[in-house]
């Protein structure tokens, strides 16, 4: 199998920050070595240096601080006002913000309007698909009422779609037809004027997105590939879920399995005149390799929506004479249906516990909008939201000199013990990866004491080095509880230079150890009075 590029590499590590705002803190929080302050400190700090000691991590820098989330206590410290980046772990910043400006109860409802009458099943007049910031609109709630979150999610590289993204698309179809509304004369519009639609970079090499509050499917039509009958013949390929609104067409050759092979992408993306799309798969696959997932997000979601709506009211026999359109402000109409989504704390899990960037990128409009009822500018005033929060923890809201995503430990600790007294803290640690049970921690230290106790966002980056290597960022941050219920808050990051070859293995690596590092704290405490 051909080894991917090192673009798509360093992107499926988030090479990109996603935000800048980290934090210059003034005060330390500990000294810059380790802090033994527990009747075994000793023992923990030695437990802790044989792991970032091991030969794997030879060369790399870490830092680090567990505290009394309650008392404000240290546990054990290591470098905690060093600047290191967080990468995907910044997103509890994102998250802790929403749940502060929105609270977690937030719903955010999808209705659909008419605009004129029905008379004998015909509507004389248009249909509008109102968006209200749901992003979840792509099937992922299960009949039990718990949330899909594969890992890698299928907004990320090397995820696959899920099984039904246009379910609640569908639902909505159907309070249509119950509406007693048989054929529409008029056209479907799409009003996303919650806010104003943007372009923003997902850190998936330069791969940039359109944010709208109209978030069909995570913006998401996969292209799946599969090899041709041999060697040279045309590879296959078709769209999952299939839609009118994009058509791919196969560039991709097949090539023998042992050879090398070039990533599959797209080439020309060609508009109709009714908005449809053409787009072209270009690349190699292998003989007789499973298929191949590639994401392409939808350019325009607005006219995606209103294209899939369309299609599931044709498969319910209701044919649209008129076009899709954006909706034009000063339409009146009445509701013919409606989808209510989950609450904000399974809305921001896509976020925190598979770190999809689709996500993470529309979350600040979001807030903005809908806390700040700002249309025009709402990433600015989220960026009010979060400054008032910083403050409220104790940090310098307007931080200068981290725009590159660099944050110290202390800023982490700070901002976490502060979220842990407030009242949606038992809602904001589980919608984060639990170690060894679910999410990006899912897979790390399953079978320890500290499995399930440990709620914590991980974070990955990858940087390209002048002399052709890599720069590996790890992070692990959030929170431990303790079998007496004491809670810890804790931040640890790692940065090391390697190869291109082996960013991937050694990020692996270092996120165990980071486990290992939390369940050493979680034996050492468990151990300790008071």
């Amino acid at each position: 199998m051909a080894q991917p590029s090192r673009r798509a590499v360093l992107g499926m590590l988030g090479a990109v920050p996603l935000a800048a705002g980290g934090v210059l803190t003034s005060g330390a929080a500990a000294s810059a070595a380790s802090t033994d302050s527990t009747p075994t400190g000793s023992g923990l700090a030695s437990r802790i240096q044989g792991i970032i000691e091991r030969p794997v991590f030879a060369g790399s820098r870490w830092g680090m601080a567990f505290t009394a989330a309650d008392t404000g206590h240290i546990v054990y410290a290591l470098r905690p006002d060093e600047l290191f980046v967080a990468a995907s772990s910044f997103k509890v910043f994102i998250a802790g913000t929403a749940f502060e400006a929105l609270g977690p109860d937030r719903r955010f409802h999808t209705r659909v309007y008419r605009t004129g009458p029905v008379v004998r099943g015909v509507l004389r007049g248009d249909l509008v698909l109102v968006a209200g910031g749901d992003l979840l609109l792509s099937g992922r709630r299960r009949p039990d009422g718990t949330l899909d979150l594969p890992d890698p999610d299928p907004t990320n590289l090397g995820g696959v779609p899920l099984p039904d993204p246009l379910g609640e698309i569908r639902h909505l179809a159907g309070q249509v037809v119950a509406a007693g509304i048989r054929r529409v004369e008029g056209r479907i519009l799409v009003d996303a004027s919650l806010f104003r639609e943007a372009r923003e970079g997902i850190a998936i090499g330069d791969t940039k997105i359109t944010v709208s509050p109209m978030m069909v499917g995570d913006h998401v039509v996969h292209a799946v590939v599969t090899p041709g009958g041999g060697a040279g013949a045309a590879g296959v390929v078709r769209a999952s879920p299939q839609t009118g609104y994009v058509r791919f067409f196969s560039q991709v050759t097949t090539v023998p399995a042992s050879g090398p092979a070039r990533p599959l992408t797209f080439g020309d993306d060609v508009v109709s005149p009714d908005g449809s799309r053409t787009v072209a798969v270009t690349g190699d696959i292998p003989l007789g390799s499973q298929p191949r997932y590639v994401a392409y997000f939808v350019p325009n979601p607005t006219r995606f929506a209103g294209t899939v709506l369309a299609e599931a009211l044709h498969a319910l026999g209701v044919p649209i004479a008129g076009g899709i359109e954006a909706a034009l402000a000063g339409w009146r109409g009445a509701r013919v249906a409606e989808h209510v989504s989950p609450p904000l704390s399974e809305q921001v899990k896509v976020m925190l516990k598979v770190s999809s960037n689709v996500h993470t990128v529309t979350f600040p409009y979001l807030v903005g909008a809908v806390a700040g009822r700002d249309s025009i500018t709402p990433k600015a005033t989220y960026e009010q939201y979060r400054r008032r929060l910083f403050r409220e923890a104790g940090l310098d809201s307007d931080p200068t000199g981290a725009a590159d995503g660099a944050y110290t430990a202390d800023t982490f600790i700070r901002f976490l013990t502060h979220l842990k007294r407030r009242p949606y803290f038992a809602r904001y640690r589980q919608a984060l990866p639990i170690m060894g049970r679910d999410g990006s921690l899912a897979g790390n230290q399953p079978n320890s004491p500290a499995a399930g106790h440990v709620y914590a966002k991980t974070g990955t980056g990858g940087l390209a080095t002048p002399t052709g290597g890599a720069m590996l960022h790890k992070a692990l941050a959030g929170y431990i509880e303790l079998p007496d219920r004491r809670w810890l808050a804790f931040a640890q990051f790692m940065r090391q230079e390697t190869t291109f070859e082996t960013v991937r293995a050694l990020g692996g690596q270092a996120q165990e150890a980071m486990a290992e590092i939390a369940t050493a704290v979680y034996e050492t405490l468990a151990r300790s009075p008071r």
